[in-house]
């Protein structure tokens, strides 16, 4: 449920469907950034921030905008959201949004521009989860689009995606060699 087992001509992989999934929205939302478009909610959900959240989310009103929130001021520390970026799917979007703020706040922009941060911030939370079950078809459909990404290795927060074992490594576990 966490880990993807694949057999390739150099060896064993070992993906990590979370960090996998993870670069692939974060390659999309960098390439396409009409992918983070907005998701209408059926009603507004009203959101209560703490004072520094709110702050945060008033500086960056316009990037979090861009991202594909729709959200209005309702008070001194509440938003009202009307809507949430796609790729987001069914998560609670009060949740989804105090993360991501609680998220940038606290590691900042790693040399990044806000926009570039904040579209990593989103593709982790919009990421499938450790833990989730896949189908056989979506864990191949899922390598397959690993595969074409720029950086397959790695997911946007530098984190490796697979870990390889090679043919040889294999034979000496398995004293062939």
């Amino acid at each position: 449920g966490t880990y993807i087992i694949a057999e390739g001509p150099q060896g064993l992989y070992l993906i990590d469907q979370h960090a996998a999934h993870e670069r692939i929205v974060f390659d999309r939302l960098s390439v396409d950034p009409g992918e983070s478009s907005s998701r209408p909610l059926l009603e507004p959900v009203v959101v209560e921030l703490e004072p520094g959240q709110a702050l945060f989310v008033a500086e960056h009103f316009p990037d979090l905008s861009r991202l594909g929130f729709a959200i209005e001021v309702f008070g001194p520390r509440s938003l009202l959201v009307r809507a949430v970026p796609s790729v987001l799917g069914s998560a609670d979007p009060s949740i989804a949004l105090r993360e991501i703020v609680d998220e940038l706040r606290a590691t900042g922009p790693f040399g990044m521009t806000f926009g570039e941060a904040a579209v990593w911030s989103l593709a982790c939370k919009a990421a499938i989860k450790a833990g989730q079950p896949l189908s056989f078809e979506e864990q191949q459909e899922l390598v397959r689009q690993l595969e074409a990404t720029r950086s397959p290795r790695t997911c946007a927060h530098g984190r490796p995606t697979m870990v390889h074992l090679s043919v040889s490594q294999l034979e000496r576990q398995f004293g062939r060699r």
